[in-house]
């Protein structure tokens, strides 16, 4: 594989026995690492680097790590995984508040931790989807981005992005979770995944571009509405 087409995973690791392992790991299956092992150096690098996935592993202080996701966030719609260092539910959540794409709690083997690598990295790099147009809104996939009827433009994560995609497909069809999950995430989706990106999607469209409603909920489900 060509490097110079190949996804960029950019790696936050401050571990210095792991960040090697997992930089050897990635480039062996021909993907192009950088693998950063300090989170000060990672935030000025942030703006510098163009991954096409981001990777979070740090034993750093939770706020640390969030405020890590938020700077990425702010600055990239690429996948963001984040490993975390122990099962706690407050801080699985608040990640996926800020941007986070998927969580992972370690211990992970070298076989999963790459086969979730490749797999989000494929995602990301998915061939462009069509844009979508409707009386409200329309979707620029070229920015990865939503525009309003009145030029105010957000920019979306990939899941955010995939998911009004989806939704915006069939105007008025209640998609079932099922679809959407396995669409979205395929064995790697559940509904709380689910639930925080339509949390998070509403949150921009309402508080952003002040567009209420257009996602709606029903049992088991849920529709794009564009009255």
């Amino acid at each position: 594989m060509n490097n110079q087409n190949s996804p960029r995973v950019f790696i936050v690791c401050d571990q210095d026995a792991t960040a090697p392992i997992w930089g050897y790991i990635i480039r062996d299956k021909g993907l192009v690492a950088i693998v950063e092992t300090s989170v000060e150096r990672a935030m000025q690098r942030s703006t510098e680097e163009i991954p096409d996935l981001i990777v979070i592993d740090l034993n750093a202080p939770h706020p640390q790590r969030i405020e890590l996701c938020k700077k990425f966030r702010s600055i990239s719609a690429s996948p963001i995984l984040l490993f975390l260092p122990y099962n706690n539910e407050q801080e699985i959540l608040e990640a996926y508040q800020n941007g986070v794409d998927e969580c992972v709690v370690k211990p992970i083997s070298p076989a999963i931790f790459l086969a979730k690598i490749l797999a989000w990295s494929k995602r990301s790099w998915s061939e462009p989807m069509k844009p979508h147009h409707t009386g409200r809104l329309r979707l620029d996939p070229s920015h990865r981005s939503a525009v309003s009827k009145n030029k105010k433009e957000i920019k979306l994560t990939n899941l955010e992005f995939r998911l009004l995609h989806l939704l915006m497909s069939r105007p008025g069809y209640v998609f079932p979770n099922e679809e959407i999950i396995e669409t979205i995430w395929g064995a790697e989706g559940d509904v709380v995944l689910l639930k925080n990106v339509v949390y998070r999607l509403r949150k921009k469209l309402e508080e952003e571009m002040n567009l209420t409603e257009l996602i709606k909920t029903w049992p088991g489900g849920y529709s794009f509405i564009d009255d």
